[in-house]
Order: structure tokens, then sequence, then C-alpha cells
């Protein structure tokens, strides 16, 4: 009980930490749509260098208005990303592409049931892709999404991704093996306006991340 009752505070902390800093930077300034996924594993297979993910579903979503989502708001909060083949370089590890043989993109990118896109720059460093580029972003939903109208009124068809990879085995992750983790993520319009948000999320995604280590 305890441990379950820290976690919902540390988790509201950080939200709450999330929207007074925004406030205070810049009262009127126009928040790109988040959508948060927070639980999902990834696998890289060495043989192969192909990288792939399995559950990594959304539970969470900020608005340009400031407002938060969570499950029952918006249709998309549920709903798995998927790539094409993600392949690493020849000449490095932590660039991912098409297959063969790897490159900085296109591959496909979805999120199922609800948007499709193509994904570029998918380079990794410190565990973490720091906003890749999606571009072509098309809706799939028939418009129930709020969260896709918000990307696609502030993107244009455009968008960005950051994912962060916890190994199994510990330490950073540098795909020169074959390995499994956990992996999480956020979707954005492109060029988010706000560092601030772009840390305090990263601080969400990490401390998740950290009690789905103490449960296991």
């Amino acid at each position: 009980m305890k441990k379950t009752s820290f976690k919902k505070v540390l988790t509201g902390a950080l939200i709450l930490l999330t929207g007074i800093l925004l406030l205070s930077s810049n009262a009127s300034a126009v928040i790109e749509p988040y959508l948060f996924f927070n639980t999902g594993n990834y696998s890289y297979d060495v043989t192969s260098k192909i990288l792939s993910f399995s559950g990594v579903a959304s539970d969470m979503i900020q608005y340009t208005d400031g407002s938060w989502g969570f499950f029952g708001d918006d249709p998309i909060i549920g709903a798995t990303l998927s790539f094409g083949t993600l392949m690493n370089s020849t000449t490095n590890n932590l660039i991912f592409g098409p297959s063969p043989g790897g490159s900085t993109g296109p591959v496909d990118f979805s999120i199922d049931g609800f948007m499709t896109a193509k994904a570029t720059n998918f380079v990794v460093a410190d565990s973490q892709l720091s906003w890749g580029a999606l571009y072509d972003i098309q809706r799939l939903d028939g418009g129930s999404s709020r969260y896709l109208d918000e990307l696609l009124a502030n993107g244009g068809g455009k968008g960005n991704i950051y994912m962060s990879f916890t190994p199994n085995a510990g330490g950073i992750e540098t795909f020169t093996e074959t390995s499994f983790g956990s992996a999480s993520a956020i979707v954005a319009a492109p060029e988010p306006v706000s560092a601030i948000l772009f840390i305090t999320g990263g601080a969400t995604l990490a401390a998740r991340r950290y009690w789905k280590r103490k449960k296991t």
C-alpha cells in the first residue's frame, strides 16, 4: 500500500511540476500535444541487426491547452506504436533505418488503428532516441481522437518521436549484442516549443521505468 501511494504521489507531483513550470515560463505559450507511451518492450537481434518492439502502448496525453488525458478520455490511449523493419547501420550500431544496410530512414511508423507516418533520423545516444522525425502523417481513425486533431493542426502532417531504452541487463544500450528491455516513448508535433516539458516528460518516463523495475 505504501509503495502504491508513493508512486501515485510521485507521478502526480511530476505532472503538477510540468504545469507549474510551463505556466511560469510563458503563460500564453501554445503547448504542443504530447502522447506518452510508458509501457512496452524492445528486442535487438545482433545477427539480423533488426530492432523490434512489442506492447509499447500509450497511456497519457498533454493537450495544447495544458490539460491531461488518461484512459477513457481519448480513444488513442491504449494504442500501440509499431515500425517497419529497423536495421542498424553497417558502420554505426546506433543508427537505424530501412533494410538492407540501415541508414537514417525512412521507415514505416504507425500508432495502430489511428495514424501512419514515415520515420527518419532514428539515431540513438545514451539509450535515447532524441526527437526522431515523423512526416507524411495520415490519420486512420475518422476524426475520433482529439490528440490527432491537435497533432495535425500544430504539425501540418509532421511530428517528432522520443524514445528511451532500458536494457534488462542494465547499463547503456549500445546494440552491439542481442538484447532485450523496456521501451518508453513520446510522440509530439515538430520542434516542441518547451524544453521544460521535454525534460519533465523524460523525468516522468524515468519514474515509470523505475517503478516498473521495482515491481518485477
